[in-house]
């Protein structure tokens, strides 16, 4: 639920500024934080998920490699931000403050959480994850109220996330230090099984963020502001499913084939129930949902968008349940080719339908996602039958 509480609240506040921001400063914002996002996919190429099953949950072993990864991420951070500079944007202070924003509120928080996983310290993370939901909701609330401009918002949350960073480091004794005494060792300590999950990871993220990468760079920001306003809410889909798995991986490792089988069964009910739900519900009332959610009329039209983003992330969902129990089992390299497949449709997705701007990208991403279904469903299920 904290692991709920905290992604949520980071929606709501996209919320919350867009009523009071100008829809190009909100397409200007959301585009800036899908690129950043984009970047910072060579930050953490599933390395959490390597963290933890590479090191069967040694804590120890956990704590050294997520001192390594981290360091790594802060050094591709300011390559994003050295980078910047060669390109022409509307505000390059803008997007190095989006850039370190999502650093504390995305990357830092994937690659700690092994730590807690292998502690099993849920509680702990459950009061910071808490804590982290009311303090971001509460930056937001005080900067409507008082009608901050965008760049005195982004730094409110980067002290914030500052202040998680040192805390969390600090609790669960992070040396960062150490790993630049003893770069060659740690170094050591990546096995190759980590090319699997690098292979994974930008395969996913290629037929995941293709479509909204292409509306970041590509399209008006008035247009980007309306694709992501449906994307924004779209996305709860994707905060249920990344939570759930989060918690499915750990309790798959080193089970038992019938106990695995139940676990699937269990959580694929739970993400088709509560998908098909919200589904039904932004069926119902989308429209509305847009208006009071966003507080200008202009985002009604992002209606049938949302609609279409909504039935593809029904799908990642289903595909996130089989996918979870492929990197359990060790066969995490099995997903990179059924994933370039579906980066494949996206791309002749947006090829074939770039002339009806974000209805094609939309398009593009629903493609992609119903044939990532269909491959990770049928490949567990053969494999399943292999083992027993």
């Amino acid at each position: 639920m904290s692991l709920y509480s905290r992604q949520i609240a980071g929606t709501v506040v996209l919320f919350i500024i867009a009523r009071y921001l100008s829809v190009y400063d909100f397409g200007l914002f959301s585009s800036y934080k899908n690129i950043a996002i984009f970047c910072f996919m060579f930050a953490n190429l599933e390395y959490a998920n390597y963290i933890l099953v590479s090191s069967q949950a040694n804590v120890k072993e956990v704590k050294l490699k997520i001192s390594l990864f981290l360091l790594n991420a802060i050094f591709i951070g300011l390559l994003i931000i050295l980078g910047s500079t060669f390109f022409h944007l509307d505000s390059h202070i803008l997007f190095c403050l989006v850039v370190i924003r999502t650093f504390f509120d995305g990357t830092f928080f994937a690659l700690i959480l092994p730590y807690f996983q292998a502690t099993k310290t849920f509680n702990t993370i459950a009061k910071i994850n808490i804590v982290y939901a009311i303090c971001i909701t509460l930056i937001a609330i005080f900067s409507y109220i008082f009608k901050l401009s965008l760049y005195k918002f982004l730094l409110l949350n980067i002290c914030l996330g500052l202040i998680n960073f040192i805390q969390c480091s600090y609790f669960a004794e992070i040396n960062y230090f150490l790993v630049f005494n003893h770069i060659k060792r740690f170094c050591q300590m990546v096995d190759k099984s980590i090319w699997a999950y690098i292979g994974v990871s930008i395969a996913s993220f290629l037929y995941n963020q293709l479509s909204s990468l292409y509306v970041s760079t590509y399209l008006p920001k008035e247009e980007a502001a309306l694709y992501f306003s449906a994307f924004t809410i779209a996305c709860v889909i994707g905060l249920i499913i990344s939570a759930q798995i989060q918690k499915m991986i750990p309790e798959l490792i080193n089970n038992s084939i019938e106990n695995v089988k139940l676990i699937l069964k269990k959580n694929l009910k739970i993400m088709l129930i509560v998908t098909s739900g919200l589904f039904i519900f932004m069926l119902l009332f989308g429209k509305i949902l847009l208006l009071l959610l966003y507080g200008q009329n202009y985002y009604i039209n992002a209606y049938p968008i949302l609609l279409i983003l909504m039935f593809g992330n029904i799908c990642v969902a289903e595909a996130a349940v089989y996918g979870a129990y492929i990197t359990a089992s060790g066969n995490q390299k099995r997903k990179i080719p059924m994933q370039l497949e579906a980066t494949s449709l996206t791309v002749l997705g947006l090829i074939l339908l770039h002339k009806f701007g974000i209805y094609g990208a939309a398009c593009s991403f629903l493609f992609a996602a119903i044939y990532v279904s269909y491959r990770y469903t049928t490949f567990t299920i053969k494999l399943i039958k292999a083992i027993e």
